[in-house]
């Protein structure tokens, strides 16, 4: 548990890697905002022109009409302000402001304000922006639609109307056309209808009167053959009977025919739009429909029959009427499902047309019902007729057909006017409350938003790839990381980065004593004595891995203790690639060393190298086939205990941990082991697995000295400096 929390990332420990890669955050910010900044500046600016439209309800068209003359109650609900915005940018009305403002012209053409980056993603084919070449009226549409924003404004029924383009007066043009194409396109509709009524009712009129010049004839000439003028109360009572019901009838059968013109204009408007239309076939012989028309026909047939018998308010006649109105709300149900089972798009205005569709096949077989009923009545009344006398029978049947024509010639004409005044008041169906103006200023691109945003977005890139090159990067690169990982084992010295590029760099103990490197050394030794409540005498130095400078560091260590007075033996057990006699300044490597010793017996002050005061070296000697071998000797053993009875300290280099096992071989033989990494070459994952083989050997791990660190990477660096007067100054720096 302790070390799980040893090892999170403080927020101490992210300060310290945003500042160790700064440099790469201030990189990725500054392209960023560069790159924000030529994007911003390079596009083309785009102007936005609004037109706010009132969209109120509906005119009344002429099936409503219909519904209201048959005594239904029935009225269309208000359009909904959704169904307005998605025919606001249909197709169609884009395609005549398209046609209104000749943009296809325009749309072919490249334009002189189109920036750099329009014209490249034009290239691309990327951007809608504009074109060069022919273009179809498809592509024309998709463009057109892509300026056009339409939206509701909050709580109201009113909608602004949008247009962005980098032609702030065509911006204007398309939007204030747009809102006065849709305005037509509802007049148009609503129309349509008072036109189809209008032509039908002007057909009906010269049938219908030339009938009632024939019946007016006919009724002459029987009155002058039979000398009968005048019908008898029993016939004038049928008359009137017979009349008021064909006058009903005749009513119906009117609106009927004109409710069938309109159903054929829908239709043809359907089928010219190739959407599949629902034959008036298909209701009539649905099961459904059927059963509920004949139960309508019944209910009326006892409510004509009760009237004459009861007040309106009596319960008989209520508890009918009741009845028929139920009968008649599944009956529209019922409609309303054929037909949209028929529907195959989800266009607002096919929506339209299909429900003026259902409201007039509704209105079709209610009306139907109706007449079906009052025929049957009649049929009753028409029988008493019968038993009139035959005189009396025909005049009160020429007199009947006579009013009946005149009702429905007076009737026609009373529609056709009230029709025409209708069709010539439709207005459409929206108020335009502000018309578009030309903006001054461009809506696009916002500047200062995209700085914002290239900051921000900087920002955030920025950290995201310190991050990574972080993660990325498996070296030790602070003093912190080793701390963390050591998990325990203290931190003994600190090497400050030197200059090794000559050989003789290597030894600055030696060259200069009062050097920064060679003061670190010395703070690094005196840590390592007191590091351990027992005496040092054997210290063991090596590395995780080749490179890290376990060489430098243990030559110089070896050579502080030497200046300290103390007889200091190097031992280089470096039995793969011995560096001690470079580093020393050898002419060449000694021909004999520790390897004579052990192998050939040979004396041990033979084969020792003096090479100051108080230093010595014991050289590797001729390299041995199978360094393992001669380590785990009794005799290797044997010798250090020899020389420990001549040295102060003997200081032993070995292989890296991590290369070879000889440094858990030596670390049984000695008092105790230091591990040296690299800032900067060293990785975690190798300073884990040396400190975990060393462990695993049973090593006594005194502690881990860090080369190469600088005041970038160590929270605590001691450095020296002298003056131009060359007096020793010491400062402390701390991050």
């Amino acid at each position: 548990m302790e070390q799980d929390q040893t090892n999170e990332l403080t927020l101490g420990d992210i300060w310290r890697i945003f500042k160790k890669r700064l440099w790469i955050f201030l990189i990725v910010l500054i392209v960023v905002v560069a790159i924000t900044l030529i994007y911003a500046y390079s596009q083309t600016p785009i102007y936005e022109a609004t037109t706010t439209i009132k969209v109120s309800s509906s005119n009344q068209n002429s099936l409503s009409s219909l519904f209201t003359q048959s005594g239904l109650g029935y009225s269309s609900n208000n359009q909904d302000i959704s169904t307005d915005i998605q025919l606001i940018k249909s197709r169609s009305n884009i395609q005549q402001v398209i046609n209104d403002l000749h943009l296809m012209n325009y749309l072919e053409q490249p334009h002189e304000s189109e920036s750099l980056v329009s014209k490249v993603l034009r290239k691309l084919h990327l951007s809608s922006s504009g074109t060069t070449g022919k273009l179809s009226m498809e592509q024309a549409i998709n463009t057109v639609q892509s300026w056009i924003t339409v939206s509701p404004v909050q709580n109201t029924n009113m909608v602004q109307i949008s247009v962005q383009n980098a032609n702030p007066t065509l911006a204007a043009s398309v939007a204030n056309d747009l809102a006065m194409v849709y305005n037509n396109q509802l007049r148009d509709l609503a129309k349509q209808q008072y036109t189809l009524q209008a032509q039908f009712i002007e057909s009906q009129i010269p049938s219908v009167e030339t009938s009632l010049n024939d019946y007016e004839t006919q009724i002459r000439t029987f009155e002058e053959q039979n000398g009968v003028y005048e019908l008898n109360s029993e016939a004038s009572f049928l008359f009137q009977a017979l009349t008021s019901y064909d006058q009903q009838i005749n009513t119906l059968e009117t609106s009927l025919a004109g409710t069938q013109a309109s159903i054929q204009g829908i239709q043809k408007l359907l089928a010219g739009m190739n959407i599949t239309i629902v034959s008036a076939t298909s209701i009539t012989v649905n099961p459904l429909v059927s059963q509920l028309e004949s139960t309508l026909i019944n209910l009326k047939i006892q409510l004509a029959s009760v009237q004459n018998l009861y007040p309106p308010t009596d319960q008989r006649v209520t508890s009918i009427q009741a009845q028929i109105d139920e009968t008649q709300s599944e009956l529209k149900k019922q409609v309303a499902d054929i037909v949209s089972g028929y529907s195959v798009s989800f266009n607002p205005l096919y929506q339209q047309l299909y429900n003026q569709l259902t409201l007039a096949e509704y209105q079709t077989e209610v009306t139907n019902a109706t007449i079906e009923a009052l025929k049957k009545v009649r049929a009753g009344y028409e029988k008493k007729l019968q038993t009139l006398p035959a005189v009396q029978q025909k005049l009160t049947d020429l007199n009947r057909q006579l009013n009946v024509q005149e009702n429905l010639y007076t009737l026609l004409l009373q529609n056709l006017e009230e029709t025409k005044i209708s069709e010539a008041g439709v207005t459409g169906n929206i108020a335009i409350i502000d018309t578009a103006y030309t903006p001054l200023s461009p809506v696009k691109p916002n500047k200062k938003l995209d700085l914002a945003i290239g900051l921000v977005l900087g920002i955030f890139l920025g950290l995201i790839i310190i991050f990574i090159v972080e993660y990325a990067d498996r070296t030790l690169r602070e003093e912190t990381e080793v701390e963390r990982i050591s998990d325990g084992i203290p931190i003994v010295g600190r090497i400050p980065k030197v200059n090794t590029k000559n050989v003789e760099d290597e030894n600055f103990v030696s060259r200069d004593p009062t050097s920064p490197s060679s003061e670190a050394i010395k703070i690094t030794l005196t840590n390592i004595i007191y590091s351990s409540a027992e005496k040092l005498k054997k210290i063991l130095v090596t590395s995780p891995t080749p490179q890290d400078g376990k060489t430098t560091v243990s030559l110089n260590i070896a050579q502080a203790f030497a200046q300290n007075g103390e007889k200091t033996l190097i031992l280089d057990l470096d039995m793969r690639k011995p560096r001690l006699e470079i580093a020393l300044g050898l002419a060449e490597r000694a021909s004999k060393g520790i390897t004579n010793c052990i192998i050939s017996d040979m004396p041990l002050d033979d084969a020792i190298v003096n090479v100051g005061d108080n230093l010595d070296i014991l050289p590797v000697g001729p390299l041995p086939p199978n360094p393992t071998a001669i380590l785990t000797s009794p005799k290797m053993a044997k010798i250090i205990k020899e020389l420990e009875g001549k040295y102060d300290k003997i200081i032993i280099d070995t292989s890296p941990v991590l290369a070879t096992a000889d440094a858990g071989i030596i670390s049984h033989l000695v008092d105790g082991s230091v591990l040296v990494v690299q800032i900067g070459k060293t990785t975690r994952d190798a300073l884990k697995l040396a400190i975990s083989n060393l462990t695993a050997s049973g090593a006594k791990i005194l502690g881990t000295i860090i080369n190469g660190v600088s005041s970038k990477n160590s929270s605590y660096y001691y450095y020296y400096y002298y003056t131009q007067t060359g007096e020793k100054k010491r400062r402390k720096r701390t991050r």
